[in-house]
């Protein structure tokens, strides 16, 4: 038995009192009648030093009401912990997120955390249900009890961190955590004989730091009953500082830019000088130079020119206190072949022609070369392969059904109508036997209108400081009569209503149609700003099927077959940093799980593509608790430790399990003061003083 109001038990120390009172008080025997006294010697009544309590039925009584009505203000109850009643008492779900992303690797955090699920289970009680989820860009379900056993789930628990020896390197996805705790909460369909289960907490054991993705949690509905409790660690960190790239130019950009890369400060960091370092690849041989970043800034710095020679391999930051982000690997890029054929009576010298635009516009870079080669229309030769056809004159048969085919097999032709002597070749490449080109030209210009921006081909101007083209004139087009209904689409209309650019699939390939092109007596469109933009959008597909980044983080997936040039075939295998006897086959796919330095090997071609922590996870400035609350988030407390957590759910806990007995104690103290009334009653009218007459 137990009390709530343990402090009123002092009040036992009142039973002392009718036992005074009945030591003291010595009632009147019953008086007899004599005769006159007064011829009596007066003598002084006997003294009796063992002094007894009288009436001891009316005592004890008296002592059990007052015992009674202490119980009564002290609340004594039992708590059920019997396995029957073990099962038919309410239960609660203790959800516990335990944060594993690269952040979690600074100092001590990990093994705080660790030690802060333990803390936490101690709240657990028979039949209770806990699940464990160690996140990073992804949860993952460690362990799941439907019901808890006491000392036997908990040692499991125990064995499971264990097992857990460090975080990953990973980038924090909380958001998404939380909404699979939710969601597994929600589905739950607990057993029909077992009690429900009426507490729902999840709590998240985190550093809850600012590079946190929150997103998911963004507008969503969570389950009632939830609650959500936060317990921060690393809340005594000295700061960070990473290192991440900036963002390279445009791919049509012809200027090659410089390497810069952006040197992030935390708000509390407690430094603000670092050494930016660069490795040379395959030597021991380092550049280096100071960085001033004062903490919350950010700084840029791009390559000195004696370091563009250099074949850099990673960067690291030396004067950081935490170590976990400071290198980052670079992948020196490969240059890409992107094969075009342009078909035209056109020569590359001919400024008045299309050809001498078209080579202008792709030039050399060091992640892209380009062929450009030419043939005429009317060439007996069989049609060379190709990333992308530009077709600006009529073809011969041969040509056009050679075209035909390679389109149809996946390649994209872009096709310029110059003239109406076009119309059979056109007619065969859209399947449309009633096509007629007909010659516009304008009295003043024509201007494009009715532009589909959200298309992949023209998105690259959507944002509005591209999307006007009103300086972009034409005084020569062709008007397509009697297109097609389906498989047509029309990207783009002159102003008059014809269509300007149409694009046509053909089964796996793409057929693009300008009904007027981009030599000067034509338009203005070589000479604009979007005619460079526009070639490398009706290229992209192109590029993103053949060529690949080398640059990547942790947890992307990289697509293989893109490696080589796109030439991929065979067995293809990877060997992780470090390891360099240790090969692992792949397929399509693969997902790096730490950075560094990997290798890609073919059959007879071999390639480097470098992995890096997301810089998000150098942010460790913690998340305002107050963010969460203007998220949706159901919190439970704002600051809860796992110690208030349990003490919290034990109070809940014990509030539903106990057996108040304080109602029967005053009933009983009721009937003992109404007996000891009666009894009290009555014996007074037995008592009554009897004088003589």
């Amino acid at each position: 038995m137990s009390f709530l109001t343990p402090l009123y038990l002092i009040g036992a120390i009142g039973l002392a009192i009718p036992i005074i009172l009945h030591l003291l008080h010595d009632r009147p025997k019953n008086k007899q009648v004599f005769g006159s006294l007064m011829f009596l010697d007066k003598t002084k009544p006997p003294v009796d030093r063992k002094r007894r309590p009288t009436h001891l039925l009316l005592l004890l009584l008296r002592c059990l009401a007052l015992l009674l009505l202490v119980f009564v203000f002290a609340r004594p109850f039992v708590t059920v912990d019997d396995p029957e009643a073990t099962g038919k008492r309410d239960r609660q779900w203790l959800t516990v997120l335990l944060d594993r992303s690269a952040s979690m690797q600074r100092g001590d955090l990990w093994i705080q955390a660790k030690g802060n699920v333990l803390t936490a289970i101690e709240q657990l009680s028979p039949g209770d249900h806990f699940a464990l989820y160690a996140f990073d860009n992804k949860a993952d379900l460690l362990i799941d009890v439907t019901s808890w056993q006491g000392s036997a789930s908990e040692g499991e628990v125990k064995q499971l961190l264990e097992r857990l020896d460090k975080p990953s390197f990973g980038g924090s996805n909380l958001g998404q955590a939380l909404v699979f705790a939710g969601e597994a909460i929600q589905e739950y369909e607990a057993n029909p004989d077992e009690q429900p289960l009426v507490m729902h907490d999840i709590l998240v054991i985190s550093d809850i730091q600012k590079g946190s993705r929150l997103g998911d949690v963004q507008g969503y509905e969570w389950p009632t009953g939830i609650k959500v409790s936060f317990d921060q660690i690393g809340e005594d960190d000295q700061g960070n500082c990473g290192v991440e790239q900036v963002a390279a130019r445009s791919l049509w950009a012809v200027t090659e830019s410089v390497p810069s890369f952006r040197v992030s400060n935390s708000s509390n960091s407690s430094t603000d000088e670092f050494d930016f370092v660069a490795q040379i690849s395959d030597s021991n041989k380092t550049l280096s130079q100071k960085v001033h970043v004062p903490p919350g800034r950010s700084r840029v710095i791009e390559f000195p020119n004696e370091w563009l020679d250099q074949s850099i391999n990673q960067l690291s930051l030396r004067g950081d206190v935490s170590d976990f982000d400071n290198i980052f690997y670079i992948a020196q890029e490969k240059q890409q072949s992107v094969r075009l054929v342009y078909i035209g009576e056109d020569k590359p010298d001919d400024a008045e022609g299309s050809l001498f635009y078209l080579k202008s516009a792709f030039q050399k870079t060091s992640a892209l070369n380009f062929d450009v080669q030419f043939i005429s229309g009317q060439s007996t030769a069989s049609l060379p392969e190709a990333d992308l056809y530009v077709v600006g004159d009529t073809l011969n048969e041969k040509l056009s059904a050679s075209l035909d085919k390679a389109v149809r097999l996946g390649s994209t032709a872009l096709v310029i109508v110059h003239s109406e002597k076009q119309t059979s070749n056109i007619k065969q490449w859209l399947d449309a036997p009633n096509l007629v080109i007909d010659d516009v030209k304008s009295k003043d210009y024509g201007l494009l209108q009715s532009l589909k921006l959200d298309h992949p081909i023209l998105s690259v101007f959507r944002d509005s400081r591209y999307s006007d083209f009103t300086n972009l004139h034409f005084w020569n087009y062709r008007e397509l009569q009697n297109l097609p209904k389906e498989g047509v689409q029309v990207l783009a209309q002159f102003d008059t209503g014809p269509p300007a650019w149409l694009l046509a699939s053909r089964e796996k390939g793409r057929l693009i149609v300008m009904t007027s092109g981009w030599r000067p007596t034509d338009s203005q469109l070589a000479l604009s700003t979007k005619f460079i933009p526009l070639l490398y959008s009706v290229l992209q597909p192109v590029l993103e099927s053949k060529t690949q980044s080398r640059q990547f983080f942790v947890g992307d997936q990289i697509k293989i077959s893109k490696f080589n040039n796109g030439n991929v075939a065979g067995s293809i295998s990877i060997i992780p940093p470090g390891k360099e006897d240790a090969s692992i086959k792949v397929g399509d796919v693969f997902l790096p799980d730490k950075p560094g330095l990997y290798k890609v090997m073919g059959t007879d071609w071999s390639d480097i593509f470098a992995v890096n922590i997301l810089p998000s996870e150098s942010r460790t400035e913690p998340i305002p608790m107050d963010q969460f609350q203007k998220l949706g988030l159901p919190m439970n407390d704002l600051a809860a430790t796992p110690e208030q957590l349990a003490s919290s759910v034990a109070k809940e806990k014990t509030e539903a399990q106990r057996h108040e007995y304080w109602q029967w104690a005053l009933a009983a103290m009721l009937l003992f003061v109404i007996i000891e009334t009666f009894l009290a009653a009555k014996g007074s009218r037995s008592g009554e003083l009897i004088t003589a007459s």
